[in-house]
């Protein structure tokens, strides 16, 4: 009964209805009462005679008004003891005012209430006008909370047989009628990425196995049935149907081993624009890029109201238009399930295409196991554009870059921030000596002798890719001749440093060979490149550095028989430079597939990208000939070997190799061979993400090699 009476007098407000508040005073009606005694018989009214009924109604009367005003007292232990509204007004006009804020504005009455730490709350700390305040605030809170509805329904709703209008907005919906099979890996995440007012719902009914098994049964046995038919009468069968009945008998196949479950799915999309105009362009917009997902998306007509309020965020299917899907595919459909590479520190190298959110990535980061990364594209598709971005970003930030230029592309950006630039070819003026002794690493203990052994092996492997291969006759007398043209020159195998020496040439190597029994055929081989046609390039001393921020070594004047021994003997150069001084740099090799048509310099390439995080270099090799990727046993361990991988867009020939590398889904697959320029997939740990190129003016003034 309390209770009751409890939930009575909250919900309800009497202060209108009973005058002075809503309690009774019975203590006043008592002195009232007592008041009123007769002063003499005489004067005095007859009294009517009380029944016996009515003493007991009375009786009755008084016992109910007095548990009412028990239970009141219960409820509300201070209302016996409320004053008149005289003393309290008197009693509130006697407190004093808080000096701090009593004369200050309203505004700053609130900040010092917001400000003050919950222990030193009081009430008498606030004013007549800050409490005045605070009961307006709740007022129009109570009453906004009150109409809520109001606040979020539109004023009006126009139902049309293609679209809708709510509230001055015209809408349209779609909806997923069928996409293809080989979309698996986060389809809706690029949609989700086109630029427009709309919103998508799905809606999932998962399904027991056992009826679908049975459904899946039925399906598989028509459409073996029509191939079948189709096969004796010699029609030439929709390759839809036969993708069909392999879809069906996989899905089946791995319901039986529990390795997916059943779902059915809707998806529906609400597109909103100010006016109908504006909103079917929009609407043809999207139709084309989920058509280029080969993704078919139905307008919805005729039933509008409909299509509306399953786009509400009521979780109610009006429609039930549902298509059929697996967990794999129904967990690639989320779109709000997405992976962001955002690291602290590094350079940005785009937009994430599924997110939104840049792509910022660090190479040097300690967490990465190597620092190397690897570009794969055909030509034309934007990998040197976005190799110079990066280099660029990277010399901001203080890294050392070095460049194996190929075909003359990074020349442009070598001259406009004015750095050293390497022409190596035979009629040019800068040389590098093969038979530089390589500097001291800085943190290895030397040996005698061991700087001028390692120099004669890099030297043996060199001179086989100059002359051809050698058998292991030819390659001992090569080995004895080498040492003895150091020698002649004070090169001795007892000595640790030879930092003043001058080291020999290819002319003393040949003059040596030429001198020694059998060794007359390997100077005849090698003597084209100290006396004949390809002499200057390789029997002159180094007059080149590369201490510069950035350094670029051309190799396009080359001849193509000259190539890979040239870009040889550039990394031999490099790497034995960057290893006596450690720090962080990059070395970029562009057209990387030039060193892996020949083992020797194959294998020199993938043991530079083994050991270059030792040394604290990046390593960025560069190619558009993946099939000798796929040829050469040095090009998957080259790629395992590279922490980041940068896929651009590829030719449909060349997408199945790189699938034996990479092992790439289906989806991916599909978004390489149909990428725009710009547009390319980065993997880095496990991640596999979309990337935009995002370049300023500034930058592309900068690394544009575009022939206007």
């Amino acid at each position: 009964m309390i209770a009751e009476i409890k939930d009575i007098v909250y919900d309800t407000d009497y202060s209108q209805t009973i005058k002075d508040g809503w309690f009774i005073n019975r203590e006043k009606k008592q002195e009232t009462n007592k008041s009123k005694v007769p002063t003499n018989n005489a004067t005095q009214t007859p009294e009517k005679k009380t029944t016996k009924k009515d003493k007991k109604t009375l009786w009755l009367l008084e016992s109910i008004s007095a548990g009412i005003d028990s239970m009141l007292q219960i409820i509300f232990p201070a209302a016996g003891n409320k004053k008149t509204d005289k003393q309290q007004t008197s009693k509130k006009k006697e407190k004093p005012e808080n000096p701090m804020i009593a004369n200050k504005d309203i505004k700053e009455q609130v900040k010092y209430l917001i400000n003050l730490p919950d222990k030193e709350y009081d009430e008498k700390k606030l004013t007549s006008k800050l409490r005045q305040y605070i009961l307006e605030v709740e007022k129009h809170y109570a009453t906004t909370v009150a109409d809520y509805k109001s606040h979020i329904a539109p004023s009006y709703r126009e139902v049309k047989w293609s679209e809708y209008n709510i509230a001055g907005i015209a809408g349209k919906t779609y909806y997923a009628q069928s996409y293809p099979s080989y979309i698996d890996a986060l389809w809706t995440r690029d949609i989700f990425w086109f630029h427009a007012k709309w919103d998508m719902s799905f809606f999932i009914y998962p399904e027991e196995d056992s009826a679908i098994q049975s459904m899946l049964k039925q399906k598989a046995t028509q459409l073996k049935a029509e191939i079948k038919e189709a096969s004796q009468k010699g029609i030439t069968l929709d390759m839809e149907i036969e993708q069909q009945y392999r879809d069906v008998e996989l899905i089946r196949e791995k319901l039986t081993t529990r390795e997916e479950r059943y779902f059915e799915t809707a998806y529906y999309v609400n597109m909103y624009e100010q006016d109908s105009k504006k909103l079917n362009e929009t609407a043809k917009k999207f139709e084309q890029k989920v058509a280029w997902y080969g993704i078919r998306m139905k307008n919805a007509i005729q039933r509008m109201d409909e299509w509306f309020n399953s786009g509400l965020p009521l979780c109610t299917d009006e429609l039930g238009i549902v298509r059929s899907a697996i967990t794999s595919s129904l967990a690639g459909s989320f779109p709000f399930v997405a992976n962001d590479l955002v690291h602290d520190t590094g350079i940005l190298y785009g937009v994430n295409t599924q997110t939104g959110w840049l792509v910022i990535f660090d190479r040097f980061d300690s967490k990465l196991e190597n620092m190397n990364s690897v570009v794969l594209a055909t030509s034309g598709a934007g990998k040197s554009f976005l190799v110079k971005l990066e280099v660029m970003r990277y010399l901001l930030n203080g890294i050392d870059v070095i460049i194996i230029d190929p075909e003359n592309e990074y020349k442009w950006l070598c001259e406009k921030v004015g750095w050293t630039y390497v022409n190596i070819a035979t009629n040019a003026q800068q040389y590098l000596n093969p038979f530089d002794i390589p500097e001291a690493i800085e943190d290895v203990e030397y040996g005698p002798g061991d700087l001028l052994r390692s120099q004669v092996m890099s030297l043996i492997g060199m001179i086989a890719l100059l002359i051809g291969e050698l058998n292991a006759e030819e390659e001992a007398i090569l080995d004895k001749a080498i040492q003895s043209t150091y020698t002649l020159k004070w090169f001795s195998f007892d000595e640790t440093s030879y930092e003043w020496k001058q080291p020999p040439i290819m002319e003393d190597l040949m003059n040596i060979l030429d001198g020694m029994e059998w060794g007359e055929k390997i100077a005849l081989r090698l003597s084209k490149y100290v006396s004949g046609t390809f002499g200057k390039l390789f029997n002159n001393q180094t007059n080149i550095d590369i201490n510069n921020k950035l350094t670029v070594f051309s190799i396009r004047d080359l001849e193509d028989a000259l190539r890979t021994p040239a870009m040889y003997g550039v990394l031999n150069f490099i790497w034995n430079k960057v290893r006596s001084h450690k720090k962080k740099r990059l070395l970029a090799i562009d057209e990387a597939w030039i060193l892996l048509q020949n083992d020797i310099s194959g294998n020199f390439l993938y043991g530079l990208i083994k050991r270059a995080r030792k040394y604290g270099v990046g390593i960025t090799t560069i190619s558009q000939d993946i099939e000798d990727f796929v040829r050469s046993k040095y090009g998957k361990p080259i790629i395992s070997n590279s922490a980041l991988q940068v896929l651009l867009k590829q030719s449909t020939t060349s997408i199945k190799a790189l699938d034996t590398l990479l092992w790439l889904s289906a989806a991916e697959q599909q978004k390489l061979v149909s990428s725009w320029i710009g547009e390319w997939l980065i993997f880095a740990w496990s991640q596999h993400i979309g990337v935009k190129i995002l370049a300023s003016n500034e930058e592309k003034a900068f690394i544009t090699t575009d022939i206007k």
